[in-house]
């Protein structure tokens, strides 16, 4: 009977520390995605490369 018991628990133990895996990688693939996403230089506009570059408009 115990070593039923200790093979529930270490199931249980087991199953709960792979969601916590999966869950830590989904947030970490989320924040990567949002990191991106918010760093990506946006198009240059009127003027092209050179005035976004510079602080003169064009």
């Amino acid at each position: 009977m115990k070593k039923v018991l200790v093979l529930v628990a270490a199931a249980a133990g087991a199953a709960y520390v792979k969601r916590k895996v999966e869950q830590q990688r989904s947030e970490k693939d989320l924040h990567a995605a949002t990191s991106r996403m918010t760093s990506t230089p946006g198009p240059a506009g009127p003027g092209g490369a050179w005035a976004a570059a510079s602080d003169r408009r064009s």
